[in-house]
């Protein structure tokens, strides 16, 4: 299965599934094996990571509401170098969350900590119940 999500005449994202239910009366989705690439838009905080890559085995969630879980091996790769991998993801609505640890690594820096707190706008990340990591400045 494939799908594209337009904005305003442009593609914002578009992804593969290997199995994917959705109910258009209430917008709930179950999706396995799933792969997604999400393109930001220009002059936000996340422009600068390039198109973003997620992967999980299994995704579910309330389309209108914005509201789901990534789980089974969530992974994200930025193209400007960036890469984390976790468990489980959840999103509501502009927060995205989760209490397994996390492993975070780009230009400059290397971080693992037990939980992420994050904006989806990329405005605000931060990682939670214990962190340690390498900072390179200059970078």
């Amino acid at each position: 299965m494939a799908f594209a999500r337009l904005s305003e005449g442009r593609v914002v994202a578009r992804g593969i599934a290997e199995r994917l239910d959705y109910r258009r009366s209430g917008g709930r989705l179950l999706a396995f094996e799933g792969a997604a690439t999400i393109y930001p838009q220009p002059n936000t905080k996340l422009a600068p990571l390039g198109p973003l890559h997620l992967m999980a085995s299994r995704l579910e969630g309330e389309v209108p509401v914005r509201r789901g879980t990534a789980s089974s091996g969530v992974r994200m790769d930025a193209t400007r170098g960036d890469t984390a991998r976790t468990e489980q993801v959840h999103l509501d609505g502009e927060i995205l969350r989760t209490d397994t640890r996390v492993f975070a690594r780009g230009p400059g820096y290397a971080v693992e900590s037990n939980g992420l707190l994050a904006r989806t706008d990329g405005s605000a990340v931060q990682f939670t119940g214990g962190v340690a990591g390498q900072l390179q400045v200059g970078q």
